[in-house]
C-alpha cells in the first residue's frame, strides 16, 4: 500500500502562513495562487518541509487534472484501489476531513 499526497492548486490563496525564519524567529508569507508547475512545486517542499511529512508527494498539472478528476476541493481523502478506482471518498473538507474514517477504512479493507 502507497500513500500519495496530491498538491493540487491553492483553495485558499492570500492565505497568510506562517514559516520558520532562519534566525529563529517566525516569517509571515502570503500563499499566492499558482499558475505553473514550478510554483506548485516550491509550494508543494515548502509544505513538506515544514509538515515534516515524507510520504511521496506529487503535484496537479497546470490544468488542474487530478482535481477536475477527484473533486480534490475542497479537501478530501481517499483510497485508489490497485484497479485505480476509487475505493474510499471522504466527505468534503474540512468538515469532512475526517483522517480517523480513513484509518477504519483502511483497517477494515487492507490485509
Amino acid at each position: 500500500m502507497t500513500f500519495v499526497l496530491v498538491y493540487i492548486r491553492e483553495a485558499h490563496p492570500g492565505s497568510i502562513i506562517s514559516f520558520p525564519a532562519e534566525t529563529g524567529g517566525k516569517r509571515l508569507e502570503i500563499m499566492a495562487q499558482t499558475d505553473s508547475v514550478g510554483d506548485r512545486l516550491r509550494n508543494l517542499r515548502q509544505f513538506l518541509s515544514l509538515s515534516g511529512l515524507t510520504m511521496p508527494a506529487v503535484i496537479d498539472d497546470e490544468v488542474n487534472s487530478a482535481k477536475r478528476a477527484y473533486a480534490g476541493w475542497p479537501d478530501r481523502l481517499y483510497a485508489i484501489g490497485l484497479d485505480g478506482k476509487i475505493a474510499f471518498k471522504s466527505a468534503p473538507g474540512p468538515i469532512g476531513f475526517k483522517v480517523p474514517d480513513l484509518a477504519e477504512w483502511l483497517r477494515q479493507n487492507v490485509h
